[in-house]
């Protein structure tokens, strides 16, 4: 393998905590978009024009489909093998999964809110939400990144 090759496989090769962190920062930056969008749309006349309308429409709906499969994923893959590899993370994976069923829920209100409203009437919803994301994704990296990590690296 020639240099070139070596780094782009080295860029693939993360711990899988490090990779979490990577998504969950995605998941924050998606999160700062959607505020934005909406703050936008709240400035903009009532109601927002078509187009505005139709791109918040479909910047919240994106947003809750990633993180529904995000928090599907972990809940079918990852935390099964966490709690199979580390007994003592119990607690912790059953309150993950918790806060897992209530961010869906908030997920599916926002949702309902966009496919039947003016996506700008639910910026409330929406920073009520981001406040329960951002704490749920601190509270998980702190807690479990580290054993996610102690499987070494994988190629993603």
């Amino acid at each position: 393998m020639n240099d070139a090759s070596n780094a782009d496989h080295d860029d693939r090769v993360q711990a899988l905590g490090d990779q979490l962190v990577k998504v969950h920062n995605i998941l924050r930056g998606e999160l700062n978009s959607l505020r934005t969008a909406l703050d936008t749309a709240q400035g903009e006349p009532s109601p927002p024009p078509r187009p505005l309308e139709e791109q918040l429409r479909k910047k919240c709906l994106s947003f809750c489909t990633f993180l529904h499969g995000h928090h599907t994923a972990e809940d079918e893959h990852m935390l099964p093998g966490l709690a199979a590899s580390h007994p003592e993370l119990t607690p912790v994976l059953e309150r993950l999964t918790r806060e897992h069923g209530v961010i869906s829920t908030s997920l599916d209100q926002i949702a309902k809110l966009v496919e039947n409203g003016d996506p700008a009437r639910i910026r409330g919803d929406v920073e009520r939400l981001a406040t329960e994301v951002e704490a749920h994704l601190d509270y998980e990296e702190k807690q479990i990144v580290e054993a996610l990590n102690s499987y070494g690296p994988v190629e993603i």
